[in-house]
């Protein structure tokens, strides 16, 4: 007898308008976009899109989202685009309300993680870059693995593979089925962009923004919290394509590591922290690790120095 096939739970009606309209001004606005959002029963993966000034694009892919077979709730937060974004988007939100739009002033990438986070109501969560390719055909096979995964409280969730845009960049695969999102890059030794679908309690958790207003928040960040105590399932399956664009993010990392150095100096502590704990054994890693901290650290001294000020002043 072959196994049975998942029965999605779609909404009943698309159209159903939420209370609060696609728009708003940040995390906040998310939040509340989030209690009140009709698909908070029935979507089994949100995909979370911080973009920027990318109308054509992201319309593009948000369209396509829509059209997959599986129960997705998509959540967009617009950086401050100049180009029309957030009207698109909007236009698209009031035909399907598995589309949550939410706006707000430019504040970088960050900002925009965290508030389309906020709006998730699904089982899991997915951050999507709007520069990137997802390829669709792939997310029932996703949301099947997701709706028939046992309950075990120390597992986060699940990585996917991706394929790269890059003809001369390789990407290996997973060496093991069970590991932790450090351990896969400290002591397995995977390179190359991959994709987390994180279950979303423990997503929000962990995306708490670092104090302080910060322009790029690595993703990584994120997955170091998350791996201090939780494990993920590796699948080597490509979910997507990574692109790199030459006026992306990528193209500039590491000045913005440098202007961001706080969450930068956060996410080597943890990378710390976890060797302690046991969660991987690479030295060479640790060491990279510690010297990112003496590095980040300088950088952060400014930030620091001033923050201890406002608190001992205030």
């Amino acid at each position: 007898m072959g196994r049975d096939k998942p029965v999605w739970r779609f909404p009943a009606d698309p159209r159903r308008a939420c209370s609060v309209q696609p728009g708003g001004d940040g995390i906040d606005t998310a939040r509340k976009q989030a209690v009140c959002n009709p698909l908070q029963t029935q979507a089994l993966l949100s995909v979370c899109i911080p973009t920027f000034n990318r109308r054509d694009r992201v319309s593009a892919l948000v369209q396509e989202l829509l059209r997959a077979k599986c129960p997705l709730q998509i959540c967009v937060h617009v950086d401050g685009s100049t180009d029309g974004t957030g009207e698109a988007l909007a236009e698209i939100a009031s035909r399907d309300a598995r589309l949550v739009v939410t706006t707000g002033p430019n504040g970088g990438r960050g900002v925009a993680m965290f508030s389309a986070i906020a709006s998730a109501t699904g089982d899991y969560c997915m951050i999507f870059d709007d520069d990137d390719d997802l390829f669709t055909d792939r997310l029932p096979e996703v949301c099947e693995r997701l709706s028939q995964r046992g309950v075990d409280d120390k597992i986060a969730g699940f990585v996917f593979s991706m394929a790269l845009g890059d003809p001369e960049a390789t990407a290996n695969p997973f060496p093991s089925e069970r590991t932790n999102l450090i351990k896969m890059r400290a002591d397995e030794r995977v390179v190359g962009d991959k994709k987390e679908v994180i279950r979303t309690p423990l997503l929000k958790r962990a995306a708490v923004p670092p104090a302080g207003r910060f322009r790029r928040v690595p993703t990584s960040l994120l997955w170091s919290r998350l791996a201090i105590e939780y494990d993920v399932i590796c699948v080597n399956v490509d979910v997507g394509r990574k692109r790199y664009l030459l006026k992306g993010m990528t193209a500039r990392v590491r000045l913005l590591q440098r202007q961001n150095a706080y969450p930068m100096l956060l996410l080597n502590l943890n990378y710390i922290r976890a060797f302690w704990l046991g969660r991987y054994r690479s030295v060479r890693f640790l060491g990279k690790a510690v010297l990112a901290c003496l590095s980040f650290g300088v950088l952060s001294f400014p930030f620091l120095l001033k923050r201890s000020f406002a608190r001992v002043t205030s």
